[in-house]
């Protein structure tokens, strides 16, 4: 570990005063390009080597107390590391990630990403490509994902649409929408909820992810304006709970404006009545968001598929492309046999951390926001 505490490494390139053997400051080239490629090369045999024997050994190795001591160094050297010194300290980390590339990891829902995904984080790296904006080919890429999650969840063509890191995020950005969209793009924007006209309040069932309450906090509504409904036996949402909750609300002179609904509960998988909770935010003015980081994917599924009807009439929706999609019995449906979907259809979907997707029905709403 001594490459970790700053000294160097036998058989290590030359560094340079910019870093992995560049020739100089003014320059973040390599002096040697063949030396860095072959870093490269072995860099990406060693992960693919962990890989490919993900099914063996233990499912997760702690971290050892002299690489924790080691990582807490003081900063490197200001003319960088080598090539091969890079190397080394990367492959060091290799074996102690979190375990869930094995298939015996059943800790969280963490997904397991795929061998493939190595490449396309290989390609966006030495892409650089910021998706903010202006012409390039990283655009097209999300553009053309986002259309093809709009389709798979039943929303329209003209829905607002963003990959961000996760459904925590992406949740963030959907409920800025229904803020911004109940008190008025100006009013919430320049004057924030001081321009609303009372206390908004909103509504999600036991069991919701605690993203829900987050997200509230850091848009400014507060967490304790969501109020909290009782579940069925089911774990479910209770319907009629709701619509006394949402009643009473309005006799205390506050605003009821958004109802959470879940797909999948990360506790228990339970997936409340999407259809009659649209209904209710459709009779009661609430913009309906969901929750689908861990099930909304499983409207791939034939089996599943019924149950998440009414998710498209939602107002806004969040999911992750890396939980429930790494899971084998979705792979086993009947169209499993059929190139064009099927387990072809399902497998792009398998997305290395981290990555989410958010999704509002009306685009305008979603851009202005």
């Amino acid at each position: 570990l001594a490459w970790l505490r700053g000294g160097a490494t036998s058989g290590s390139d030359a560094g340079g005063a910019g870093g992995m053997g560049s020739p100089s400051p003014t320059s973040l080239d390599p002096a040697d390009w063949a030396t860095l490629r072959a870093s490269a090369h072995a860099v990406l045999d060693a992960s693919l080597d962990k890989l490919e024997a993900a099914s063996e050994g233990r499912v997760w190795t702690p971290v050892p107390d002299d690489l924790k001591e080691a990582l807490r160094a003081p900063v490197p050297p200001e003319d960088g590391l080598a090539h091969g010194e890079l190397c080394e300290r990367l492959l060091a980390l290799l074996p102690y990630g979190p375990g869930n590339t094995h298939p015996r990891f059943f800790g969280w829902v963490h997904g397991s990403g795929s061998p493939g995904g190595v490449l396309p984080e290989l390609v966006g790296a030495a892409m650089n490509a910021n998706c903010g904006g202006r012409d390039h080919v990283g655009i097209y890429v999300e553009r053309q994902v986002l259309t093809w999650c709009k389709e798979m969840m039943g929303f329209p063509a003209s829905a607002g649409g963003l990959l961000v890191s996760g459904t925590s995020m992406a949740t963030v950005l959907a409920l800025k929408a229904a803020r911004d969209a109940r008190l008025g793009f100006d009013a919430s924007r320049e004057g924030g909820l001081a321009g609303g006209p009372t206390r908004l309040v909103g509504y999600a069932a036991q069991g919701t992810h605690s993203c829900i309450k987050r997200a509230l906090d850091v848009l400014g509504v507060g967490a304790d304006a969501l109020r909290i409904v009782p579940v069925t036996d089911a774990f479910t949402m209770d319907v009629p709970a709701l619509h006394a909750m949402v009643a009473e609300d309005r006799r205390r002179g506050l605003t009821p404006w958004l109802l959470v609904a879940t797909a999948g509960s990360v506790n228990v998988g339970a997936i409340d009545d999407l259809d009659a909770l649209a209904d209710v935010a459709e009779a009661q003015g609430l913009w309906m968001h969901v929750d689908g980081a861990f099930g909304a994917a499983a409207v791939l599924s034939d089996e599943v598929r019924p149950r998440l009807r009414g998710m498209g009439r939602a107002s806004s929706l969040a999911f992750d492309f890396h939980k429930l999609l790494e899971l084998p019995p979705f792979a086993s449906d009947s169209h499993r046999d059929s190139p064009g979907r099927g387990v072809g259809f399902y497998r792009w979907l398998h997305v290395n951390y981290d990555c989410g997707c958010v999704l509002v029905r009306d685009g305008d709403t979603h851009l202005r926001a």
